[in-house]
């Protein structure tokens, strides 16, 4: 049965105040928002509805409020209406509005998209064609009727019947959303596979917030465990899937009910049909992938196996040669195929300044590639367990995050992934490669660069004198690496370090509640009993053309002061004499600092920010062997 077409058009023509019975049947085509002043009163919902060729305002009764509060009642949602009044109200200088106000309705189903091809609600002008009412349908006076006892109504197929219960998502907030903890009245199973006609697809790459009638076809090719969790004020549970097609990819998250249903149907490696899910900005501290968006799945998401995998990429890479991954800078987000050189043994580790009953697990392993450099690479928790990659294996890691201890360092987190001998053109060259030449090669280590003078053998950064980095205005237009050779004069301590977050992976300053105690980080959501302080202070130092500030960070400032950050500020507060000995015996001594300059503005004031990366101590050896070369250069 389809919508009742025409019906808007007659009741158009109705005397304002006319109260009508006749079922009418039609669909709701806009977003339901709140209707007129709800402080003190029962909340309404007004909404545009169609009949398939003309539109018009509903305000829907007060008993369907829970209804659309529970997303039972939602966007293309079609009502059989039992009872409603027709109104005009006059506007200044046009035509009345017109709009109908319902008694009593009830759902009929929800399809997947607008019905007919309505026009635009205008002012309610009465159609050409003149309509008098059934005498047993319409009566001015606002009397009740009963409803007319009607035949049951058969949705057509288009239509998703409504379960007897959904989620509550209230008003569509993320902690009403995930707050809801109902039990699954889903079922939960396979997807179904789609049958019929393709329907016309949209590129990943071109979803956004203002196109919500898309569907796409893409792979999943990463989907996480179910994770939960319990706050003061929200609780439940989450997984998330990377969903790719060959125009890119998009990270996509179930919550709580959504968790039941959707679940079971993906799976990794399969292809699916995907549309009605909301599109969002995406929140880069959780995904891996270069995408703004991302999709949250609702109770209207539609998802279909599709059986046509022709043209959908098994995965996508963008790969880092190991040899570059001093340009790019810790935290930074890179892939990387490599051969596992050797794996080390799981450790169970305790956080520091975190619960002593909690444990993490992580296992380290030392991976090689083509460009002849070897790098430590971590995988933590699960991949840690399961880790059963032998070594001389090729392995594809997707998200490995950046570090600089050391040199530079790889940590696979919970969002990234692993692919062992993957089936790909890179993967095969690779093999190639290791199994003619580089099996028996030498491999050089970012540990190596930290030689002083330069004389570790990957060393490419120019070394400079302080006067050079001043007059060359090093970092005023890009950022830039470079060496230099001096002697801390001084160390500002009178801010040495900030409070961070205790969280293993992050490394946020965390605020302290003044009411409970606890230092809450915004980033991760949590709150600790106290904080995991950080180094972040300045150096001055000085060589025999000039002197400049260096700003040093956590790993840095432990090495130059011998102790954690926790440990000097308990110093500061308890013991300042012990405080003062640690800093003089950081002054005076020569290092060798790789550095990084950039230009950063504040306040309308520009300035050029150099940062030690890495420091260490002088090798006299090496460093007599490059003047000595300098020599030679100039001599010819």
């Amino acid at each position: 049965m389809e919508l009742s077409t025409g019906e808007i058009s007659r009741i158009k023509t109705l005397e304002n105040g006319t109260q009508v019975s006749t079922p009418l049947t039609i669909q709701i085509i806009s977003n339901i928002q709140p209707f007129g002043n709800q402080t003190g009163g029962a909340l309404r919902y007004r909404c545009m509805a169609s009949d398939g060729e003309q539109s018009i305002v509903m305000v829907l009764p007060m008993h369907l409020t829970p209804l659309v509060d529970e997303q039972k009642i939602c966007r293309f949602t079609v009502l059989k209406i039992v009872r409603y009044n027709f109104t005009k109200k006059a506007r200044p200088n046009e035509a009345p509005m017109a709009f109908i106000i319902v008694s009593e309705a009830e759902i009929v189903g929800t399809a997947t998209e607008k019905l007919g091809n309505p026009e635009k609600s205008g002012a309610g002008a009465p159609a050409q064609q003149s309509y008098q009412p059934p005498q047993q349908s319409f009566q001015q006076a606002p009397a009740q009727q009963q409803p007319q006892q009607q035949q049951s109504y058969q949705p057509p197929q288009s239509f998703q019947q409504q379960p007897q219960q959904q989620q509550s998502y209230g008003n569509s907030s993320f902690m009403s959303r995930v707050a809801d903890t109902k039990p699954n009245v889903y079922g939960g199973g396979m997807a179904p596979v789609h049958t019929g006609s393709a329907p016309i697809l949209h590129p990943i790459k071109d979803l956004n917030p203002y196109h919500s009638r898309w569907t796409i076809r893409a792979r999943v090719t990463q989907k996480t465990a179910i994770k939960s969790w319990n706050k003061p004020n929200s609780q439940g549970r989450l997984f998330s899937v990377n969903l790719l097609d060959d125009s890119g990819e998009i990270r996509a998250t179930a919550f709580t009910q959504q968790v039941d249903r959707l679940f079971p149907m993906l799976e990794a490696g399969k292809v699916y049909y995907i549309s009605n899910a909301q599109v969002k900005m995406a929140r880069q501290q959780f995904s891996t992938l270069n995408n703004q968006y991302e999709l949250t799945f609702d109770d209207s998401t539609i998802v279909e196996q599709c059986q046509e995998t022709t043209g959908v990429p098994q995965e996508q890479y963008e790969f880092v040669p190991l040899a570059n991954l001093m340009k790019y800078e810790k935290g930074a987000i890179v892939d990387v195929l490599c051969v596992v050189r050797s794996v080390e043994d799981v450790v169970e580790i305790t956080p520091k300044n975190g619960p002593t009953d909690r444990k993490m697990v992580k296992r380290d392993m030392s991976v090689v590639d083509k460009s002849g450099y070897q790098v430590r690479a971590t995988v933590w928790g699960d991949d840690a367990r399961e880790f059963k990659v032998p070594v001389d294996a090729i392995v594809a890691f997707k998200g490995m995050r950046v570090g600089d201890f050391g040199g530079r360092t790889l940590s696979l987190p919970s969002i990234g992934s692993l692919t062992a001998n993957p089936d790909i053109p890179e993967a095969h060259m690779l093999r190639g490669w290791y199994d003619s030449a580089g099996r028996n090669a030498s491999f050089q280590t970012y540990e190596s660069m930290g030689g002083g003078g330069g004389g570790g053998e990957g060393r490419t950064d120019q070394i400079k004198t302080m006067a050079a980095v001043r007059d060359e205005n090093v970092g005023g237009d890009h950022a830039e690496y470079f060496s230099v050779k001096g002697t801390i004069v001084f160390v500002r301590s009178t801010t040495l370090a900030y409070p961070g977050c205790a969280s293993p992976d992050c490394s946020k300053k965390v605020i302290e509640d003044a009411s409970t105690g606890q230092w809450r980080c915004e980033k991760c959501e949590r709150s600790f009993a106290s904080p995991e302080y950080r180094y972040i202070f300045s150096v001055n130092v000085s060589d025999e053309t000039g002197q400049n500030w260096l700003q040093c960070f956590n790993e840095v400032g432990e090495q130059l002061l011998g102790c954690s950050a926790n440990e000097m500020i308990r110093l500061q507060q308890q013991d300042e004499t012990a405080f003062n000995q640690r800093i003089a015996d950081a002054t005076f001594q020569e290092f060798q600092f790789r550095c990084r300059a950039k230009s950063e503005t504040f306040n309308d004031n520009t300035r050029v920010r150099i940062s030690v990366m890495t420091m260490t101590k002088v090798d006299y050896v090496a460093e007599a062997h490059r003047l000595n070369k300098l020599i030679e250069a100039f001599s010819m």
